[in-house]
């Protein structure tokens, strides 16, 4: 663990993340975006493990015994008690805690752009308008694009699997068309938007892999020769380069979901047929 930065002046933060997650993935950007602003602890704080299946009544685990589990950390735990990530604490004071992805980058933006941050805000200081507009494409992309790409690696079903990967292509059809500019919010830089689509963009090669060809977002003029020129142009940022997981380790981290042995909130409740995004805290 490395702590970024050296001014005491920064705010300074403890950072609960996981190099493999994608929800975690927007803070750390948004991190990063704002890195000359911020001071951060990085802590590695999930993981997997191998154990006996505990059976919730929810669903039969006892029917096959490959299952891995999340580990978690103690000091996540001790943070925030349901162990999900991104999680942001004060590293003094009153270690006061912010969670959930989209408020993680949200904060971190706020409390940089306070700090004196030069880059470009990823929510528009003054438009109440246009913080509006991006706040609802952020959300939109929840539902047609996150929730789906989890529905196509984990559901058996073939048809589930290409009906999730038809709403991923219309999720990003819709914001290739919305798009006002290099950048979602037409600025200079990364918006909220880019953050939250991003880590989801960058990992829809795991679909291929595990689903097969059918399964690669195409490469025609329109929207997605637009959507590739964006997916490029955002990669190639050296505050999102340093971001991105490794191709071959990702793809060997994520065959747990693709092969159905991987227990998280997130597996548990697409495999009972609900949405990535409607994952219960208590299940």
């Amino acid at each position: 663990m490395s702590v970024r930065g050296s001014s005491a002046v920064k705010p300074t933060l403890t950072y609960f993340s996981s190099w493999f997650c994608p929800f975690a993935h927007r803070c750390t950007i948004a991190l990063e975006h704002h890195a000359e602003a911020l001071d951060w602890r990085w802590v590695e704080a999930l993981g997997w493990e191998n154990r006996d299946p505990t059976g919730e009544e929810h669903f039969d685990a006892s029917a096959r015994t490959d299952w891995v589990y999340h580990w978690k950390s103690p000091e996540l735990l001790a943070s925030n008690p349901l162990g999900m990530i991104p999680t942001l604490q004060e590293a003094t004071g009153q270690r006061r805690v912010v969670r959930e992805s989209l408020v993680c980058v949200e904060f971190v933006d706020e409390i940089a752009r306070e700090a004196g941050s030069k880059s470009t805000p990823l929510l528009p200081p003054e438009d109440a308008f246009e913080r509006a507009r991006l706040r609802v494409a952020a959300e939109r992309i929840n539902k047609s694009v996150t929730s789906n790409y989890y529905a196509a690696l984990v559901r058996e079903d073939p048809g589930e699997r290409s009906a999730a990967f038809q709403g991923i292509l219309r999720g990003l059809e819709e914001f290739s068309t919305e798009s006002r500019g290099d950048f979602f919010g037409g600025g200079e830089g990364l918006s909220l938007v880019d953050c939250v689509l991003l880590p989801y963009a960058h990992r829809l090669y795991a679909l291929e892999h595990y689903r097969g060809s059918a399964f690669r977002v195409p490469n025609e003029s329109g929207w997605s020769e637009r959507y590739w020129a964006w997916l490029q142009r955002c990669e190639a940022l050296p505050q999102v380069q340093k971001t991105l997981p490794d191709r071959e380790r990702y793809i060997t981290h994520v065959e747990k979901y693709a092969s159905g042995r991987a227990r998280s909130k997130v597996g548990n409740a697409v495999r009972r047929g609900k949405s990535a995004h409607d994952y219960a805290d208590d299940e």
